[in-house]
């Protein structure tokens, strides 16, 4: 079978598995989960975890789940529209459905300690940055972007060894596993791992999937992960397909650990994470030219750097109210304040962006209305001071240096039904692509989630 029989032959059954499914994933994650997805309020598996649109189709749902297998799809609409800023007042709105299949080896195969994953991801819809011109550094709507296409998103293997120890292997967006934050708002400097945000050429986020895999050791207290992942830009066609296995130029290796504590007379709980990462494929110069003077002319072969490198920081505290947990997860908050703190940085030989930090607090559990949630969050983007440079050296020396981006978001999360939620925010976005000639920009949207 040619490769576009292949494509359209997996098309047909993710068409069919979006008709089908019913209900978010809920197995437990033993290495990470989907909170790099526009869908993460979906895939929670915290005792708040929603019911869905078609139930349990008279039982058919509860005998699958009894015997392993969990179906799943859901659907994530964001609409925006700037009021201010920008080269052009227009609205615009994209979409994602995620269709996928959990399978709990152990209890299907009686194989112990084992699980699979199939999900497949649909992306439609426009871009506002694109539509209204707004130059900003990120995406006023987190879910668009990689293409608007059908992909596989995910495919892989996870083994349990015991005593704290498991590894996962298969086709992962690296952001899955590693910089993996929850997705708190409709701008992605809140949503998804930090890293494929700012670095996307060389670090992958949902939905672009790779082959790759890690390690883990995990207790209580505290856990540890190494992993690789293949470098190749042949991963980002936009079209349906399973994997390449040509074209590589490196390896993305990322490591991460952290702890979690209970702080305070209450005992609240904490999770604290530190990472970084190596890439030994060759990545450009943003200053320099291959004669190693800065490339004054746009379109300039630029000198290539033997490898990348970056780093992050990322702590989650709440701050009141009640959670629960279980030995080896981050606790789940249940109703209270939550405090998020992000710390993000790239070399500055080959990252467009240099830093990021992000910082948000989200109030679960509103009066009356137990399942509502209200988010503020605020983030910088540095652009790279040598990007900057070199951009100021091919506008021949004029007006000001591209310096940082700030973005503010608040949200409001209205749990309409037990499968449906409504999230309205506003935007503020100043300093635009890091352009202090830019007028700020105000963006009104709203996010949209369904699990079927």
């Amino acid at each position: 079978m040619d490769r576009f029989s292949v494509s359209r032959a997996l098309s047909c059954c993710v068409a069919l598995s979006v008709g089908i499914f019913g209900e978010a994933m809920a197995a437990e994650p033993t290495n990470g989960n989907e909170s790099d997805d526009a869908s993460y309020s979906l895939f929670d598996n915290g005792p708040n975890s929603l019911p869905t649109m078609t139930g349990e189709w008279g039982g058919a749902r509860t005998y699958l789940r009894n015997k392993g297998v969990e179906l799943g799809a859901s659907w994530t609409n964001e609409t925006a529209g700037n009021v201010s800023g920008g080269d052009r007042r227009t609205a615009a709105q994209t979409n994602q459905i995620t269709a996928g299949l959990d399978v709990n080896a152990e209890k299907l195969l009686h194989w112990k300690g084992a699980s699979f994953n199939f999900t497949f991801t649909w992306r439609s819809g426009r871009n506002l940055i694109t539509d209204a011109g707004l130059y900003t550094l990120q995406q006023p709507q987190e879910v668009w972007g990689r293409g608007q296409t059908t992909r596989l998103t995910q495919l892989w293997y996870n083994q349990n060894l015991g005593g704290g120890f498991s590894f996962k292997v298969g086709r992962l967006p690296t952001g899955a596993d590693f910089d993996n934050i929850p997705c708190l708002t409709m701008i992605n400097y809140f949503c998804g791992a930090t890293t494929g945000n700012m670095d996307g050429s060389r670090w992958y986020n949902w939905p672009v999937s790779v082959w790759g895999g890690l390690v883990k050791y995990n207790n209580p207290h505290w856990y540890f992960q190494v992993g690789a992942y293949e470098q190749n830009d042949r991963n980002l066609d936009n079209y349906l397909f399973i994997g390449y296995l040509h074209g590589a130029t490196g390896v993305l290796l990322p490591f991460e650990t952290g702890v979690r504590v209970h702080l305070g007379s209450h005992g609240y709980p904490g999770a604290y994470r530190i990472g970084g990462w190596i890439n030994t494929a060759a990545a450009p110069d943003v200053l320099l030219a291959n004669d190693g003077r800065p490339a004054t002319l746009a379109g300039m072969s630029m000198l290539q750097r033997s490898g990348s490198h970056g780093g992050y920081l990322w702590f989650q505290q709440q701050l009141t109210g009640t959670f629960t947990e279980k030995p080896g997860e981050d606790a789940v908050v249940t109703q209270g304040l939550t405090a998020y703190v992000t710390l993000t940085m790239v070399d500055k030989e080959t990252g467009p962006v240099s830093s990021q930090v992000t910082a948000s607090l989200r109030y679960l559990g509103l009066p009356g209305r137990k399942n509502d949630a209200v988010t503020l969050a605020f983030g910088t983007n540095h652009v790279n001071s040598r990007l900057a440079t070199l951009y100021w050296y091919q506008d021949g020396k004029k007006g000001p240096r591209r310096n940082s981006e700030f973005a503010i978001e608040t949200d409001y999360t209205f749990q309409a039904t037990k499968w449906l939620y409504l999230e309205p925010n506003v935007q503020f976005w100043v300093d635009p692509g890091g352009y202090t000639q830019k007028n700020m920009i105000t963006v009104f949207g709203v996010k949209t989630g369904v699990t079927f």
